[in-house]
């Protein structure tokens, strides 16, 4: 089978889940005996391709309606295929928007805490805000303006490869069941995480337990409001990732430099270094406001890590009684579980035993390759 895997179209500039899932899905397709390229959509007119598969997140519909766009030519022979890495979103919008709110509402934002921000913290945390944005106003549950959008995306790929039930359902809930689909879990090198070396840190990092994020910074993963809420706890914090949003890291880096116990940052870093992070935390955190599962939460847990989680996305279909669930609109929320993480470690080591266990088992790119190929060729068929 010849296939054509199309990234995003930043993809080879802002580093990210979808991209190892995809490179390590090559990389298994290519075990099995099928030919994938790595290329841009353009790619797919010069190649005699069975199958386009489009790694374009369903959050970016004018991008993925480029590509679609691009294959009219050929769209009579080749089959196309969507991974969506898609989640309602419109609490997303909503929360940039507040987050904006809460940073705007002094001049002085590193001095902001939750208790002098209580007031405003609150009003996020319970949804009851409305915000203007460009003339609209906005509740947490106002639709996203690119939900038409996403369903015309949809009504034109032949198959979609959600990484969860749980997604699928939410596809069908908010969009609607447009074409066939078939759920291929995420996964991660079980070899690679579970052979950290603690000692193998920067020297700040071996002398006393920290919690640890590791994730490039954006409105979703918000390490503005993570570190807001944890600005008054006693353990260091680590966050590690690409600075692809500058006002979501000038917030971060003001608030850090106001907090008593140390904040250290580190830019990506290769996952061959990163292991030894995970295995010298205590605590991972990805309070998203959706992950489908996340996969650094997986690749933490796999170096025995506990991990805080959020609670608006698929989280749970992995992670199970594992994991230490927030809603990442509530900074309380988000305090109490990584509190709770870290004061239990010891106590839950083997519920993350267990969770291990089954990732090992279940959540391996070799099981992801033969379920995407299975659904590759339902589409030919079809």
């Amino acid at each position: 089978m010849r296939v054509l895997f199309v990234p995003r179209e930043d993809g080879n500039r802002v580093f990210g889940g979808d991209v190892i899932q995809m490179e390590a899905t090559a990389r298994e397709l290519r075990a099995l005996g099928d030919q994938v390229e790595i290329a841009s959509i353009e790619r797919a007119r010069e190649n005699d391709f069975d199958v386009v598969h489009l790694w374009t997140s369903l959050h970016l519909p004018d991008s993925l309606e480029r590509q679609l766009d691009a294959l009219k030519p050929i769209r009579d022979r080749v089959r196309v295929v969507l991974s969506p890495i898609w989640a309602p979103h419109h609490t997303l919008r909503w929360m940039h928007a507040a987050r904006r709110w809460l940073f705007e509402s002094t001049p002085d934002r590193g001095a902001l805490d939750i208790e002098n921000a209580r007031d405003i913290l609150e009003q996020i945390a319970r949804r009851s805000v409305n915000i203007t944005v460009d003339g609209v106003t906005l509740t947490a549950w106002t639709a996203h303006p690119s939900t038409a959008a996403c369903r015309g995306v949809l009504a034109r790929v032949d198959a979609i490869l959600p990484n969860s039930w749980m997604e699928l359902a939410a596809i069908f809930t908010y969009l609607g069941d447009f074409c066939e689909h078939a759920v291929v879990p995420n996964a991660v090198d079980a070899t690679l995480f579970a052979s950290g070396d603690s000692s193998a840190v920067p020297d700040e990092l071996r002398t006393t337990p920290f919690a640890l994020m590791s994730a490039r910074f954006d409105a979703r993963k918000q390490q503005d409001f993570v570190l807001l809420a944890l600005k008054h706890t006693e353990y260091p914090l680590v966050f590690v990732g690409d600075a692809t949003d500058p006002e979501i890291f000038a917030r971060f880096r003001e608030l850090g430099a106001r907090r008593k116990a140390p904040v250290y940052y580190y830019p990506a870093i290769p996952q061959q270094q990163l292991r030894h992070l995970y295995a010298a935390a205590r605590v991972h955190l990805l309070p998203s406001l959706f992950e489908s599962p996340g996969l650094s939460s997986l690749e933490a847990l796999l170096a025995d890590t506990a991990i805080v989680v959020g609670n608006l996305g698929f989280e749970s279909e992995y992670f199970g009684e594992a994991a230490y669930y927030c809603d990442p609109c509530d900074a309380w929320s988000i305090l109490r579980a990584t509190q709770r993480a870290w004061n239990r470690y010891e106590r839950d080591a083997p519920l993350r035993a267990r969770a291990r266990a089954r990732i090992v088992e279940e959540f391996t790119w070799a099981a992801a390759a033969k379920a995407t190929r299975r659904a590759y060729e339902r589409a030919l068929e079809g």
